[in-house]
């Protein structure tokens, strides 16, 4: 076995694809344990997912130790450090059900169900469902791991889980046409359509009202959205920054002939895409999952539906019932993030994110012009994202190993190469995310070593940039 495994790890080498851990930016000097000297001194964070800075920010962490503090003066006698058991034994509490309750309005569906992580939450929701022979799962073709194998966990059929055209509605129209051979499926066939709301390989977003209408127009047929990218990133305060790029997303509002208006809920920012959009109670929205690892700045994930659909994952749903649930601790502090995020403190933070997004493409979109005129046969790409999320295409493995090396070690920005196989093969790119917690000032810098660095690729051998750089 020891030679299968040094064979695999060997290929990934020679594919330049091999994954490694790197020393943390906090290393102290003199630990020499990475390939990349930049890492033992402090980096600029253009790579995590801490769009809102809340997990870094020391008045959030004192929110947290104040609550943390009211809670266990509250409850004297119970365990503070461990819940100790899975929810169905000894892992329960009055905080875990008060916060279920709270996100679940927060997020205007009846009922919520609290998971350990989002992947977690999507292999409980989609291992877990009721599968028949004749059902179908039609799935974006960019959708997450976590959702891949949730449904491969599923025991549907292989012949039964079908791919759309990412972001592509007539493609799913296409799909839906061919599953459902016309609109009049037998009752007891059901088609379930998995997307996400934001894309994170990519940042665009999905069109879900054109998504759930169309479902809609289907019998039997619903949809599960994945909010990871989309919770305290946008919400009903900021709905114009879903389309913001000189071009309407094919989800905008003002698109859409239908309105699922929210009846009774509270007019809060940083809810996510389904709220900016009012589809929240859309009839064919089945749930959506909300993941705390990214704005939130913490840990877990809630899945919000129906009192039946969560009903039947606490009965069915293994990643749930077979797991020791959060520790009192990250409860308080993924109340304390929604109060951030929900608030005015979220609602600044998205403003100067936002800012930045578009500080950031519009000096991309002139970098792209001049290297279009100097290297005309340039393959070099910005994905068109309205998100944090921003994607500079740079083909090949090791022009964005060598890319990505160069701006860390030369600029000190902590940025990161996708590459394939996480995305197709000469689609391989620089992922840059913005934060609340970056200046203008980094921006700029950022764009002006990124233009010199894209220059260099093109004028040195694919290999390397500078010595620096070389694998």
């Amino acid at each position: 076995m020891e030679e299968r495994l040094e064979e695999r790890l060997n290929q990934r080498r020679d594919e330049g694809s091999l994954r490694q851990l790197i020393e943390p930016v906090s290393a102290k000097p003199g630990r020499d344990l990475s390939p990349s000297p930049a890492s033992l001194s402090h980096l600029i964070d253009f790579a995590s997912n801490d769009y809102l800075g809340l997990a870094r920010c020391k008045r959030q962490h004192d929110n947290v130790e104040s609550a943390y503090t009211r809670y266990r003066q509250g409850c004297e006698g119970s365990p503070i450090l461990g819940a100790t058991g899975s929810r169905l034994l000894s892992g329960d509490s009055q905080l875990a059900r008060s916060l279920e309750t709270s996100l679940a309005k927060i997020h205007n569906r009846p009922d919520g169900l609290i998971c350990n992580s989002g992947y977690d939450a999507n292999l409980s929701v989609l291992s877990s469902l009721p599968y028949t022979r004749e059902d179908t799962i039609i799935m974006d073709e960019l959708v997450h791991n976590s959702l891949v194998m949730g449904i491969r966990m599923g025991r549907l059929a292989q012949d039964r889980v079908v791919l759309f055209k990412h972001n592509d509605v007539k493609d799913l129209e296409r799909v839906l046409g061919q599953t459902s051979k016309g609109k009049e499926m037998h009752s007891n066939k059901s088609v379930i359509v998995v997307v996400e709301s934001v894309y994170s390989m990519d940042g665009d977003v999905a069109p879900l009202a054109e998504i759930l209408e169309l479902a809609k127009g289907w019998r039997n047929a619903s949809v599960i959205v994945d909010e990871a990218h989309g919770l305290g990133v946008y919400g009903r305060t900021n709905v114009q920054d879903l389309y913001d790029l000189g071009k309407k997303n094919d989800s905008s509002p003002l698109q859409s002939e239908t309105r699922w208006s929210v009846k009774g809920g509270a007019s809060v920012g940083g809810t996510g895409v389904l709220a900016a959009l009012e589809l929240e109670h859309h009839p064919s929205l089945l749930c959506s999952v909300h993941t705390f690892g990214k704005a939130a700045g913490c840990h877990g994930a809630v899945v919000v539906g129906s009192i039946n659909f969560i009903s039947y994952l606490v009965n069915y749903a293994r990643p749930f019932v077979y797991s020791t649930s959060l520790p009192p601790h990250s409860l308080v502090t993924i109340q304390e993030s929604y109060k951030s995020m929900t608030t005015e403190v979220g609602e600044e933070r998205r403003r100067k994110v936002f800012d930045l997004v578009k500080q950031f493409r519009n000096e991309m979109t002139s970098i792209f012009l001049r290297l279009k005129r100097r290297f005309p046969l340039s393959k070099f790409e910005l994905l068109d994202s309205p998100s944090p999320i921003q994607g500079v295409v740079t083909p090949g493995n090791a022009r964005c190993i060598a890319i990505s090396q160069y701006l860390r070690n030369e600029g000190r920005f902590d940025v990161y190469p996708i590459r394939s196989p996480t995305v197709s093969k000469g689609k391989e790119r620089i992922r840059i995310i913005l934060h609340s917690h970056n200046s203008l000032e980094e921006v700029r810098t950022l764009t002006s070593m990124l233009y010199r660095a894209l220059v260099q690729s093109m004028m040195q051998p694919r290999e390397s940039i500078t010595a620096k750089a070389r694998l």
